[in-house]
């Protein structure tokens, strides 16, 4: 990985002139898993784990490889990833706060199972309803993490 090839490519698409304010000003627009390998700004190959980030100032959109957001831009992708490999191992296993963020955020899931999986997030024993319907907005949560390599 180059740091200083990940670092070039942030400012060029960014307003600031500085690594450290140009990070300020750029957050975390998607994550998802590519169903074909990328390469990451910072030229490592193969990437599966992508987010795409936005600039607020200026609106540039970067994609970047989970490694370089964690390392350089400390956004939650992390979080969600870990979430997402945990839910795929065992889908009876719950989300965590930042995957369940993300998805709403996205429009993957409404307000209404956004609030349902919130209450239900800690519980040790769910009802048979709540344990299927948790596992529905898993199962959504995980289609849609998955994106085909765009052309």
């Amino acid at each position: 990985m180059s740091e200083f090839q990940l670092t070039n490519e942030i400012l060029q698409r960014s307003s600031a002139s500085t690594w450290d304010q140009a990070k300020l000003e750029w957050s975390l627009l998607e994550v998802y898993e590519a169903d074909e390998p990328e390469t990451c700004l910072c030229g490592h190959f193969p990437i599966i784990e992508l987010c795409v980030l936005v600039n607020r100032t200026n609106q540039a959109q970067a994609t970047v490889g989970n490694c370089c957001v964690k390392k350089f831009i400390g956004l939650p992708s992390d979080k969600i990833f870990q979430a997402i490999k945990r839910v795929r191992k065992d889908p009876s296993k719950s989300l965590n706060a930042e995957a369940i963020q993300h998805a709403h955020d996205r429009g993957w899931i409404n307000s209404w199972e956004h609030s349902f999986y919130f209450n239900i997030i800690r519980k040790r024993q769910l009802t048979s309803n709540q344990s299927s319907k948790k596992q529905q907005i898993n199962e959504l949560v995980l289609r849609n993490m998955r994106r085909s390599q765009p052309g």
